[in-house]
Order: C-alpha cells, then structure tokens, then sequence
C-alpha cells in the first residue's frame, strides 16, 4: 500500500552530488577531505548504503542513535560526532564514533576514562570559538586546554575545528580561516603537537573553497545541506553542477469546499497558542491535507502545483487557497523541501521516506 504524506528522493540526484563532492576536493589543489553529515536524514540506511557505495569512509552525526545505525550498517565506516558529547553518554560515544568534537576538559576527561575503560583510543577535534557564539573555547584559552589534552592517556588529539553560520550567522571568510591555521602554528610551536585536521566549518564555508579563497591547510569541511538539497548555506544559492530538488513532499487531498476566509465567531488563541490573523479575500476554494505541525513546518513548504496557496494548519491539517486549480478530493499535491522540512520530515515516523 502507498502511504502518504511521503518523502521522495531521487537516487541518481543525490549520487550526482556525492560525485560532484568528491570531484572538488580531489581537484582543490590542497590536501583536502569533506565528511557526509547524515543528520537531517536521521541516517537513513538506504542514503548512508548510497553514501558507501560512492567510497565514502566517514559520515558524521550529531546523535548517537544514528552513529550506532552506521556502524551496524558499515562497522568499517568511520564516525564522527557533532555534537559535544553529554557527560552521560561518554561510554557509548567512544564506544559508536571515532572521533568527536570537543571543548570542555571535564568532557575531554570523562572521555579518556571511558575510552581507557573500553580498551580503545578516541580521536577528538577542539572547537575553537571565532564568533559565532555557538560551541568552542576562545583563541586564548587554546594552549592551556591543549596542555591538558595531552596529559589524558587513550585520548588522541587530531585536530582543532570551527563552526560558524548555524547560530549567530557570522560568515566564514578567509581571515577566519586563518585565525584557525595560526591557532594550529601555535599548538605545534609552543604545545610540540601536530595536528592532521583543521576543520573549517560546513556548508557555508564551502563558497570559500569554490571561488579559490579557501587558505592552503584547512583541510576537512563537514558538509549536510550542500550534500543533500544541493546549495550553500551563506546565501541559501543553489550551487552550479549540483541537484537541489533531491526530495519533495507529497500530501493527499481530504477535503476541497468553498469556505470564507475569515472565521466566524468571537476569537481566541488556536492549537499552538497564538492568535492568527486572516486576509479577508472573500469565499474561495479550499482544501486540507493530510499533513500537519506534527510532520513538518508546514510553512516552509512550497507548492509546486501552479494556483495554491498556503494558509496554516494545525497538527494534523494543512490548509490551503487552491483558487481556480482543479482540485479534487484523494489528489496528491507536491511540495518543494528546505533544510527544516527535510530534517522534520525525515525525524517524523508519520512521514514515509521513499528512493526513487
């Protein structure tokens, strides 16, 4: 039986990007690698057994649950965490990634002795703060924290990393790229330690590495949107040479009636606490879908159908303005897919995820 609402995404679009991926970075002139983020698919095991079969050795995520589902798929493949690991999860993180990334010492700790415990070594990669105020120790606090790094037994310190872009939307630029490389100088010149990776960020550093102003030495970029929806994420461009309809959305049709388009009655709060506001258009044709809150944000959608607009929904229902399109009861409408439907869409159990 079909099931909707689903999810489609296209095999060969998404092989493309993957080739397109591994293309650029062999050709960046400079040592460089770029890491798969399967997050905003849940790692999805036929995307991570596409992913494998183009040679991709390591895939990172952000949840432990979806690093164990890699490993029982590919206990060869690589994993790195994205997520500073929690106090409570030490034992399964050195247990499910290789390598994760890291900025607390208490942290870095409770790792080593986790990861003594289990008779394995753990790879980590130091966050470093350039700005966007989301996760990492400050440029000043580096040699310190590194001193102690060092000192932990089955700890293997591999590299120092930045993000940028994801909560204070402070752009990667060159100067920044290099504030990373001069705190790597620093570590092997005062510290004795080289370090193998300087991770410059995710998609939205990679317009550096595609207009040639990537610095020589930043060598590993940590890439989900750009993979998957085929775009960077500075100006939310799609990328030339690369697919950014991969997945759309589709929905069923349950009801089409010509309604008002103002509600009748004395006014409160609706189903999330807010009390909405509508344009007065009239009496016009209206239908709902089987998809609501629940399964994605519904207002992120974009309609693919010409004539259709939509209005809101609750948890269960989208409603839409379908004008003069022929709607009919039991339709399919299609929808275009952003990064926060595609994440929501993937993590809802609601929503049926097909390859095609």
């Amino acid at each position: 039986m079909i099931k909707f609402p689903r999810l489609l995404w296209s095999e060969s679009k998404l092989r493309s990007n993957i080739r397109f991926l591994n293309r650029l970075f062999a050709t960046a002139g400079a040592p460089m690698n770029w890491t798969p983020v399967s997050k905003a698919v849940c790692a999805n095991p036929e995307i991570v057994g596409l992913l494998l079969d183009e040679g991709v050795t390591e895939i990172a995520d952000s949840r432990i649950e979806n690093l164990k589902r890699i490993k029982s798929l590919s206990s060869h493949c690589s994993t790195l965490l994205l997520r500073l690991p929690g106090l409570h999860e030490v034992d399964e993180v050195v247990r499910y990634a290789d390598t994760s990334l890291v900025s607390e010492a208490t942290t870095i700790e409770r790792l080593s002795a986790a990861a003594r415990d289990a008779q394995v070594r753990h790879r980590i990669i130091l966050m470093v703060e350039l700005g966007d105020l989301r996760e990492g120790v400050l440029p000043q606090q580096v040699l310190a924290l590194g001193r102690f790094i060092l000192q932990q037994p089955n700890i293997d310190w591999c590299g120092i990393g930045t993000n940028l872009t994801c909560y204070g939307g402070i752009l990667p630029t060159r100067e920044k790229m290099l504030q990373l490389l001069a705190i790597k100088t620093r570590i092997a010149d005062e510290l004795g330690h080289v370090l193998d990776v300087v991770s410059g960020g995710n998609s939205s550093s990679l317009p550096l590495l595609l207009r040639g102003d990537m610095p020589t030495g930043v060598s590993h970029l940590r890439l989900g949107e750009s993979l998957l929806l085929g775009r960077e994420t500075v100006r939310g461009q799609t990328i030339a040479g690369m697919y950014d309809d991969i997945f759309r959305l589709e929905a069923e049709v349950i009801e089409v009636r010509v309604k008002s388009s103002v509600p009748e009655g004395e006014r409160g709060m609706d189903a999330f606490g807010k009390v909405p506001e509508f344009e007065d258009v009239g009496e016009h044709r209206r239908a709902i879908l089987a998809i609501g809150r629940q399964d994605v944000p519904i207002d992120e959608l974009v309609p693919l159908e010409a004539g259709i607009r939509i209005l809101g929904g609750s948890s269960d229902h989208m409603i839409l303005d379908v004008g003069k399109n022929p709607v009919k009861i039991g339709d399919i409408l299609t929808f275009g897919v952003n990064y926060p439907v595609l994440l929501q869409a993937m993590t809802s159990p609601y929503v049926a995820k097909v390859r095609v």
